[in-house]
């Protein structure tokens, strides 16, 4: 028989497959997507100036966590409550504090004032946009972020005086970071 004259066509030579192993190609596929997924949860990450260790949590849209610190003039702890809306995201709920002021709000125009009598607090319902927090550390004013059960003592993770930034980001920005 001639090579030439032999019918190479599809339909007489059977079909034949453009990848040699689509199970490999079908689990690259499912690998990319997870990867694809995970790295799109959202983190609420701690940047601290002078090239320190980033510290990061995951959180959901509509997620909540606190800033407590003791405020330095009042010398009482004071609870500030964000809420995650998206990447760079992020809304102060409300604060809660003990005593009236230097620094704490109290006016109508903040917000809903509330006095919590059985509580002896005072609580201050707001809606507060942000893209980021910045925090300066000081010993005296013992400065956490709090969220679920975990709490990140700032001046514990970076010490006396760092200016660390707060924001939500993707996570695979995270990863582009490091």
């Amino acid at each position: 028989m001639d090579h030439t004259t032999t019918d190479r066509t599809p339909a007489s030579t059977g079909a034949r497959s453009f990848y040699k192993r689509p199970s490999f190609v079908l689990l690259l596929l499912i690998v990319l997507a997870v990867i694809g997924w995970y790295g799109d949860q959202l983190l609420v990450v701690l940047l601290p100036e002078n090239d320190r260790p980033i510290s990061s949590f995951p959180v959901k849209k509509g997620d909540e966590w606190h800033y407590h610190y003791k405020h330095s003039v009042q010398q009482t702890p004071v609870d500030e409550y964000f809420r995650v809306n998206g990447v760079n995201d992020l809304t102060m709920t409300h604060t809660t504090y003990e005593s009236l002021g230097v620094g704490l709000p109290y006016d109508v125009a903040e917000g809903k004032f509330t006095s919590l009598k059985k509580d002896g607090k005072f609580d201050l319902e707001m809606n507060r946009p942000y893209r980021s927090l910045q925090f300066r550390t000081a010993v005296q004013a013992m400065p956490k972020i709090i969220h679920n059960k975990e709490t990140y003592d700032l001046c514990a993770l970076y010490g006396q005086g760092t200016l660390v930034e707060v924001k939500v980001i993707k996570r695979y920005q995270y990863w582009l970071m490091k």
